[in-house]
């Protein structure tokens, strides 16, 4: 998936899990979502491309996820990716859920208690989740959730640095470079010239013998680096 693609994908992520106030997102919580939580939701045969995207993005989502836990009356205990950017129930499975005998759909708010944490303690588990939530300050007001680090949202610039890159980006794309140059290189890393072994890919030309009559098939390897005029 392009980079850019993925960023726009991810934006759509971030603005359900955030409850932005769009239209999309209300469609998406009323028709796709559900009762559900988003993080719970299933890929299916009748999701749409856009969709099916969007669900298997959230992974790299929540991976970049920073939640800052107020009241807790916003953010899921055991689904959404609040610690570490992964899942309780993902980390432990439903056997934390039994033994805390609190609901699947409860809050966090349900485990504090006076600006405190209140876990039950019944199960190796719960402990460890206990000592991990340890180090997780209550905060005034209500849940908020940052991308990558606290105080920063989203954006395509914040996205673009947390996506991996290609070896080659930096010889492409630099400071002052000239957009026709850069543009062939791009297109070279690609293999997306339209030589005549691309084109006969296509369906385009019936024969790929290269043009300077040397005997050997047009590619762009051959026409850069093997070809002498």
């Amino acid at each position: 998936m392009r980079s850019w693609n993925k960023a726009a994908i991810l934006q759509l992520g971030w603005e359900i899990v955030t409850k932005k106030e769009t239209m999309w997102v209300r469609w998406c919580n009323t028709v796709l979502i559900k009762d559900k939580s988003f993080w719970a939701v299933k890929i299916t045969a009748a999701s749409s491309w856009s969709w099916r995207n969007v669900l298997r993005l959230r992974e790299c989502l929540a991976n970049n996820l920073v939640y800052s836990i107020g009241d807790g009356r916003a953010t899921s205990l055991w689904l959404d990716p609040w610690i570490n950017g992964v899942a309780l129930i993902s980390r432990y499975g439903v056997r934390v859920v039994n033994d805390a005998e609190i609901p699947i759909n409860t809050k966090v708010s349900v485990v504090i208690a006076n600006m405190q944490w209140a876990w039950p303690r019944n199960s190796w588990n719960l402990r460890e989740i206990a000592t991990l939530t340890w180090q997780i300050s209550i905060e005034q007001g209500p849940d908020v959730i940052h991308w990558v680090s606290k105080g920063k949202t989203f954006s395509y610039k914040a996205v673009w640095h947390t996506l991996p890159k290609v070896a080659w980006v930096d010889i492409v794309w630099f400071p002052y470079f000239i957009p026709k140059h850069s543009f062939c290189l791009w297109l070279t890393f690609h293999n997306a010239h339209r030589t005549l072994d691309n084109l006969r890919t296509y369906g385009v030309v019936a024969a790929n013998q290269c043009m300077f009559r040397c005997g050997w098939l047009e590619s762009i390897d051959h026409l850069f680096l093997v070809v002498s005029l």
